[in-house]
């Protein structure tokens, strides 16, 4: 085989060897773009004032949180909205009276009751 076919032929490798790892760098951002997009609809929603929805949404969360596509800072990330979330709600006082000396409603509560 002359030179010249040797060199097309390893030209030519290299370029299919080019598209291919471009083709997967296309890729893998492009399901990390869909995760980010699943994962923040989700966090919309954890604040819902339905409590049957937002733990469905938790639930999600943490399977986005273990996915192959999320990174350290991205789960990282997801447990520190959880963990101020949480805390958030424990900080919260039960049964306190409001201003109008009535019991305070919780936030889900002063939610609905908003039009």
């Amino acid at each position: 085989m002359p030179a010249q076919a040797w060199v097309t032929l390893i030209v030519g490798s290299l370029a299919t060897i080019g598209v291919l790892i471009t083709w997967q760098q296309k890729n893998r951002a492009d399901r990390r773009s869909e995760w980010w997009r699943r994962t923040t609809w989700a966090f919309e929603r954890t604040f819902s004032v339905d409590d049957t929805q937002a733990r469905l949404v938790w639930k999600m969360l943490k399977v986005l949180g273990g996915s192959k596509l999320a990174t350290k800072d991205d789960a990282a990330f997801v447990l520190v909205i959880a963990e101020h979330e949480v805390l958030a709600t424990e900080d919260e006082p039960v049964g306190q009276e409001d201003d109008d000396g009535g019991p305070e409603e919780s936030g889900a509560a002063q939610a609905k009751a908003q039009p």
